[in-house]
């Protein structure tokens, strides 16, 4: 049912990065379908990167979306982001945005009776302004994993209230101080304690993570919704591979329709910078060994130090590999159609980094992973996804994250995967998950009511 948008404006202020615009994106579509202006408020080369890289998305059928582009002075921008690993100078600089926000609601407010500002926890700093602003509320929209925000919160708080879920992972769950740089304490901390919120959001849905919600819903005073997964939509709502129309024609697709069901692992870490090249040739012996199928996506930006620029040299791999495993394997240096490759049957595995979005990707499609977490919430994610859920294998343990991951490491955990029993247990609680999920977005399922209590909220 249509929402009166002359009451409401929403606007979203997510972190500009890739990972975190998405989710924003998905959530802007749904919220959009209910004829409720959205304003998507980011930096514009972010904004364009985001545009250039979506598959299958055709924003013209989205008029209720309007991006709006900002900028900071190049100078601070860049500095902040070529110093390596001092993510608190890059937010430092994020808070120059707060001016043109609390223009923007302004001016929002002569056209309608109320905004709606969506942000990510991150940007906490930049959405401070709007707080003071006579009709404006404010919602945190969490991109990690309930899981994720609920160990941290227990960690910087050293309460004991949440033990039986923990308790029992107390041997797995990673240090806040291994994860995430010193200067991140307050902000987490700071954002445990936020009471300038009218309510949070996640990325998840009580299926996957229905006990650290419940958790983290009764530590707040404030609503809490939980409306993931936040995916392609062609996919979250097709239950057969057969039913959901190919976005793009790919030679990885191409070859996938020639492969057994279940027979290909697809290897990806998304846009992390963080391998040696010592690194990536044990992944490639590793892959060889194992005699699997594979498609291996090596970006040049995979080698530790590189962007996507064109003039990188390529990544050099052993001698003869590619032509030894040309029958059996794709390596792919370029973009990939992710989701269509997870959605694909003859896909039977997953070795990522544990990002989450990559995660909620890969269990909706019902495929189990082996995870290699990098950095950040990624090795809490491992936990959830190997000894919780137990839809994974461990390939890279975090307790030995600085370590080299050896090619015999690699070969077991994908033979694991594929062609093991063991692997097979994970790929039946996996489907079961998938299948749940995708139920969960259909009318009357728990997602959609989720989502129809939220848009009632914001619209009341």
């Amino acid at each position: 049912m249509a929402a009166n948008s002359n009451n409401v404006a929403v606007v979203m202020v997510p972190f500009p990065e890739y990972g975190h615009q998405t989710p924003f994106l998905h959530l802007s579509r749904i919220i959009s379908s209910y004829d409720i202006p959205v304003h998507y408020v980011s930096i514009g080369a972010r904004n364009q990167e985001l545009k250039r890289r979506l598959q299958g998305s055709n924003l013209d059928q989205f008029p209720n979306i309007q991006f709006h582009d900002l900028s900071i002075p190049s100078a601070r921008a860049t500095t902040a982001e070529k110093e390596d690993d001092n993510y608190m100078s890059y937010f430092a600089s994020l808070e120059l945005l707060g001016e043109p926000l609390c223009a923007i609601c302004h001016q929002l407010l002569t056209t309608c009776k109320r905004v709606v500002i969506i942000h990510d926890s991150i940007m906490l700093s930049v959405v401070q302004g709007v707080i003071s602003i006579t009709n404006v509320e404010t919602y945190i929209f969490h991109v990690i994993s309930a899981f994720t925000v609920c160990s941290l919160f227990q960690q910087v708080s050293g309460s004991a209230e949440n033990n039986d879920l923990f308790l029992p992972l107390q041997h797995h769950i990673p240090s806040f101080q291994s994860c995430y740089p010193p200067e991140m304490l307050e902000f987490i901390k700071m954002l445990r304690d936020w009471t300038f919120k009218s309510g949070e959001i996640f990325n998840t849905c009580i299926d996957i993570e229905g006990p650290y919600l419940n958790a983290l819903a009764k530590q707040s005073e404030k609503p809490l919704w939980d409306l993931g997964p936040l995916i392609n939509p062609v996919y979250l709502h097709n239950d057969e591979y057969s039913a959901s129309p190919k976005i793009v024609s790919h030679r990885c697709i191409e070859w996938l329709d020639k492969q057994p069901k279940n027979s290909v692992i697809y290897v990806s870490f998304g846009t992390a910078r963080t391998f040696s090249l010592e690194q990536i040739i044990e992944l490639a012996l590793g892959l060889e060994r194992s005699e699997q199928k594979f498609i291996w996506v090596l970006r040049e930006a995979d080698k530790k130090g590189n962007d996507f620029t064109t003039d990188v040299p390529k990544i050099e791999l052993p001698i003869g590999f590619e032509e030894r495993v040309a029958e059996r394997g794709i390596i792919a240096r370029d973009f990939v159609p992710q989701m269509e490759i997870l959605a694909h049957p003859s896909t039977g595995g997953y070795l990522f980094h544990s990002g989450w979005n990559s995660f909620l990707e890969s269990l909706t499609m019902g495929v189990p992973m082996a995870t290699w977490p990098i950095h950040s919430d990624n090795p809490f994610n491992d936990v959830l996804i190997t000894k919780v859920l137990k839809v994974g294998l461990v390939v890279k343990d975090w307790a030995h994250k600085d370590d080299l991951v050896k090619a015999d490491r690699i070969e077991n955990g994908v033979r694991t995967l594929i062609t093991s029993p063991e692997g097979e247990e994970m790929r039946q609680r996996a489907i079961a998950l998938s299948q749940a999920i995708k139920m969960s977005v259909k009318d009357g399922g728990a997602t959609k009511e989720q989502t129809e209590s939220f848009i009632a909220h914001i619209t009341r």
